[in-house]
């Protein structure tokens, strides 16, 4: 087996060699076309799931949300919130908890301050602003004014999609023009109705969230006329991916509460996995065909145009696996000098450019994110189906008779 795997491997070696360069060099860029098309389709969409995940876990819920208690009685608060937080924080794998009032509210603005006013219901969180820090970019992402930091009862931060004006993503329901220094009439759930200065305005891209407005906790609790409460208590973990764990041990502190993942708080982005899971294997198998079927009319054309040169080898005594091996070497051939390129191509020239210069959406900048098991799958895919597309045409080609093949009948 080794003697017809050195006899296969020079032939093999030979017909690239001899063969047309350009031709070799198509060859090998089609299957750099092919790699890159695989591994490029499965970072983009990896990309925007990593991105909706990332966006879900640092402004919106963290990794652990605790919640009211919905049995035997349902609650809107959690009562007591800061003994409990001490205790989550307390367990092994916490860094942190924080507390939020989620409020219900329509907000009213005045836009010409002529008494005509635009109205657009909003979800009010209430939280400490040092404390939020920890679990949000909201801090740093102010478009326009400022923070919550060192702000009063009567005042308020709005996203930058709920505010409205140039460059919003949404073209409706928004306050069409807030800006900061502006005043707003916030009407809350529960009727208490309240005037409040716009401070600043952020934009983490993130549209779900920038369509929120923020208030500080002893706001919410004023409005609430509650104290030391909370509608959520947001945890965060050390190491993300330990939250079932987690979960069970914060659920045994607070027994009559909902401990919730943050994976149940992707709403309408719930299906976006899923769905990217099914376009990147549908894109990977058409990438897969287009290079196999290019590998085996290559090797076609070769076996087809060589019958003369197989039977003169067949009758001089050369095994016809080592005419099917020789072929398939080339085939292997053309398959890794394009993963080889492709890989170049992906990491010193795709990479940087789409670090550099994200794809702006409304999930908020997305680049490539490559995975190591698909992206070793890739190649593996690509060089298994050049192995096949090279084996066909070549095991037709050696079992044709010799002196049909010599003589060309």
């Amino acid at each position: 087996m080794v003697d017809d795997l050195k006899v296969a491997g020079y032939l093999a070696y030979k017909t690239i060699v001899r063969g047309r360069k350009a031709t070799n060099a198509l060859m090998i860029f089609i299957m750099s076309l092919a790699f890159i098309n695989l591994v490029f389709i499965s970072s983009i969409l990896n990309g925007v799931v990593a991105t909706i995940d990332r966006q879900l876990q640092t402004n919106l819920v963290s990794n652990i949300v605790v919640e009211p208690q919905e049995k035997p009685v349902k609650k809107d608060l959690i009562s007591r919130a800061q003994e409990l937080r001490r205790e989550i924080e307390r367990l092994a794998g916490v860094t942190a908890t924080a507390r939020r009032y989620k409020l219900a509210a329509t907000i009213s603005f005045d836009k010409e301050r002529n008494g005509k006013f635009i109205r657009h219901g909003a979800q009010i969180m209430g939280v400490e602003p040092e404390n939020e820090r920890l679990f949000s970019e909201i801090a740093s992402k102010m478009v326009s004014g400022r923070y919550l930091d060192g702000l009063g009862s009567g005042d308020i931060i709005l996203g930058f999609d709920l505010a409205g004006g140039p460059g919003t993503s949404s073209t409706i329901d928004n306050l069409e023009g807030a800006t900061v220094g502006r005043k707003v009439e916030v009407t809350f759930g529960n009727g208490v109705s309240r005037e409040y200065t716009v401070r600043g305005i952020f934009k983490t891209s993130f549209t779900v969230v920038d369509h929120e407005a923020f208030i500080t906790a002893r706001e919410a609790e004023s409005v609430l006329d509650t104290y030391d409460s909370a509608s959520q208590i947001l945890v965060k973990l050390a190491a993300p991916g330990t939250e079932e764990s987690r979960m069970a041990e914060v659920q045994r502190l607070a027994p009559d509460l909902k401990v919730r993942p943050w994976t149940e708080y992707s709403g309408m982005f719930s299906g976006v996995s899923s769905t990217v899971n099914t376009i990147t294997a549908v894109i990977s198998a058409i990438g897969l065909l287009v290079a196999a079927v290019t590998i085996f009319i290559v090797i076609f054309v070769s076996v087809t145009h060589k019958r003369r040169q197989i039977g003169i080898l067949k009758a001089i005594g050369l095994r016809p696996r080592v005419i099917v091996i020789s072929y398939v070497l080339q085939a292997l051939f053309f398959a890794v000098s394009g993963v080889i390129i492709g890989t170049l191509a992906v990491l010193l020239l795709l990479v940087p450019y789409f670090s550099a210069h994200p794809l702006d959406l409304p999930i908020g900048a997305s680049g490539l994110t490559l995975d190591p098991a698909r992206f070793r799958g890739d190649i593996l895919m690509l060089i298994g189906a050049s192995i096949v597309a090279g084996l066909l045409p070549s095991w037709q080609g050696s079992r044709e008779n010799i002196l049909k093949a010599i003589w060309g009948d």
